[in-house]
């Protein structure tokens, strides 16, 4: 009795330990993923404002470097002869990142632990940028503040010299992670809001027949406004904490806690609800 007894408890005692885990295996409610999304527009903020400030290029925003790479042929601008080679490497991480991170759609891409992890992912490259900026490994994304005088702008000009190349160690991995914040995006279907580009979400906005439409008739072009906003308080709050003596590396560490704040949040998420079984048909009904 007491060895059957065991036995039919082990069942239940292993069921109970992977319990915990299996509301990880569930898909996310589609409802309010928007949100997520639309905080990781903040992060394309903090983190362009950086990436700008200290190479002259951007991590997310892939449109200017092509323009810089382009530039690059004609060998301007003629101050920066090196300018093209960083904007190219970050349109190749932006592509990298685009291409691997696509490749959770196989994954069952809206369950759980994909998106967390994903969102944890991409944190952590924020995390090396930042660490990478903190302890000046890179000088010119670990300058505490715009320079204010002649010298001060001679010492961030010899600064960057002295990269030797360091410089697109943190702007790659930025722009990686950013190509997986867009295919994010793309995944969870809210293709309005790219997270990394304005020009045709401006075109979007404006073109909008129900522009001023209430709000509650047009969420799409809520998510629109809210994603200018945020991208664009995202670049101002960067801009005045590297203007403080916590630098560079204090934005990029605040974005990357925000981004593993959502990765956080998606394990969390309320799930989709499963498909109702189809009940028996007992009296054999055709």
């Amino acid at each position: 009795m007491t060895g059957n007894s065991s036995q039919e408890d082990l069942p239940a005692k292993a069921t109970t330990r992977r319990s915990w885990l299996a509301p990880l295996r569930d898909d996310v409610h589609l409802s309010y993923t928007d949100l997520p999304v639309l905080a990781c527009c903040t992060v394309s903020g903090l983190c362009d404002s950086v990436a700008f400030n200290a190479t002259g290029t951007f991590a997310s925003m892939q449109t200017g470097n092509t323009i810089f790479l382009a530039l690059g042929a004609a060998r301007l601008p003629a101050n920066q002869p090196l300018l093209w080679l960083r904007a190219l490497v970050s349109i190749a991480a932006f592509w990298a990142g685009c291409f691997v991170f696509s490749k959770m759609r196989h994954f069952h891409p809206h369950r759980k632990a994909t998106l967390a992890l994903s969102f944890v992912l991409q944190a952590c490259f924020i995390f090396i940028a930042a660490a990478l900026a903190q302890t000046a490994a890179v000088p010119s994304f670990g300058m505490n503040r715009l320079p204010t005088t002649l010298s001060d702008a001679e010492g961030a000009i010899r600064s960057e010299r002295e990269d030797n190349g360091l410089s697109l160690i943190p702007v790659a991995l930025l722009a990686f992670q950013f190509g997986g914040q867009i295919v994010m995006s793309r995944v969870l279907g809210v293709n309005e809001v790219p997270t990394n580009v304005l020009t045709s979400l401006y075109c979007d906005l404006l073109s909008d027949p129900l522009l001023v439409a209430p709000l509650s008739k047009n969420p799409k072009r809520n998510r629109r406004i809210a994603s200018i906003v945020l991208l664009v308080a995202g670049g101002i709050a960067g801009g005045w904490i590297q203007r403080t003596s916590a630098g560079m590396s204090a934005a990029l560490w605040l974005a990357g806690a925000i981004k593993f704040a959502l990765g956080v949040v998606w394990v969390f998420w309320r799930s989709k609800p499963l498909p109702t079984e189809k009940s028996p048909n007992p009296a054999g009904v055709v």
